[in-house]
């Protein structure tokens, strides 16, 4: 197992997490990481002043076109080796965090090798959150969040990937999709082209989760825009679940109306009433499992559902109405 590889980390503005993120990947075990670029889509902060600081073979590379996306096909170009780990600066790698992924990597089939994502909050909120996007009810069935066992999947967190098969399919689209859909919108080109994903959980790594309810509702509305962006461009969505939340939204905004115009606007609350008392006893059940505080768990669900389901039918509208996603974080925020 001696596999050169290249790290690839695409930062904007992560001076709060970018120094214990590289420290994690200095750590790593394997002995044969060529290079890790940290390509920088132009941080106001002092993001570029610590990743410059590092020297090694920690290499800051800049990306005009700002973008996820245009980060990780920067590092694509830029790159020398014949596979590569995708990672992120609210992360931190357990030091066997590449051999592992190389090793499976190495042992499969597969294109794309990944283990699952696994959130640590940093507040009392952020521990909520942790306890819903680990949950089917709170994420749904996709297996990246929850799974423990080797198996073939849709997609993972992050990876290691075999970077002549990216390159086939197109690489990173950086010009169709709302910011944020590069990584599902890949995986499943490279499915659809007859590559396999496969989810290793013991490939281990911690995620920091949004810590605020603004921060929350920010994220699952840009995720909803991004599935819908994902939809105009393939005209189909690479799975269907994430429609649940969406239909969930459409129908309790429409019985509004619906009960209006038969005479029972009394009957208006009710969907909403029923929604909310269904998270109230999860948030009740969660937090006897996890000591989290149930009104957290509560308000945590409530924003990940009606958050995704508003961005998903926004970007509908967008979809109708012919305007373009927005490719770039219009705040310089991701």
């Amino acid at each position: 197992m001696n596999t050169p590889v290249t790290i690839i980390l695409p930062t904007l503005n992560e001076q709060g997490h970018i120094r214990d993120c590289l420290e994690s990947l200095k750590r790593q075990d394997y002995l044969n990481i060529v290079e890790i670029l940290v390509v920088d889509g132009g941080s106001k902060d002092d993001t570029h002043a610590i990743v410059e600081a590092e020297g090694g073979n920690i290499r800051l590379i800049n990306n005009p076109r700002m973008t996820a996306a245009a980060a990780m096909n920067i590092g694509i170009q830029e790159c020398s080796t014949a596979v590569y780990v995708r990672v992120d600066a609210h992360t931190l790698y357990a030091t066997d965090y590449v051999s592992r992924s190389v090793k499976t990597f190495e042992e499969s089939d597969a294109k794309v090798v990944g283990g699952p994502m696994r959130p640590i909050g940093t507040n009392a909120f952020g521990r909520a959150v942790s306890v819903v996007t680990t949950s089917p009810l709170g994420v749904g069935p996709g297996r990246f969040h929850y799974s423990e066992k080797l198996e073939e999947v849709e997609t993972v967190y992050l990876g290691i990937f075999d970077r002549d098969f990216v390159i086939k399919v197109g690489a990173y689209d950086e010009t169709h999709l709302q910011w944020a859909a590069e990584d599902q919108e890949l995986n499943y080109r490279i499915r659809k082209a007859g590559g396999k994903i496969l989810l290793d959980p013991r490939i281990k790594s911690t995620y920091f989760p949004r810590d605020s309810a603004r921060a929350l509702a920010r994220q699952y509305h840009n995720y909803g825009m991004c599935k819908a962006s994902t939809l105009a461009k393939h005209k189909t969505l690479p799975y269907w679940r994430p429609m649940v939340p969406a239909l969930m939204v459409l129908l309790c905004i429409l019985w509004i109306p619906l009960t209006v115009s038969i005479g029972f606007p009394l009957l208006s609350p009710i969907p909403f009433l029923l929604y909310f008392g269904g998270a109230s006893l999860f948030g009740l059940q969660m937090s006897k499992k996890s000591e989290v505080s149930s009104f957290d768990v509560t308000a945590a669900i409530t924003i990940c559902h009606w958050s995704y389901g508003l961005g998903f039918w926004r970007g509908v509208f967008r979809i109708l109405t012919f305007r373009r996603f927005d490719i770039k974080p219009k705040d310089g925020r991701r």
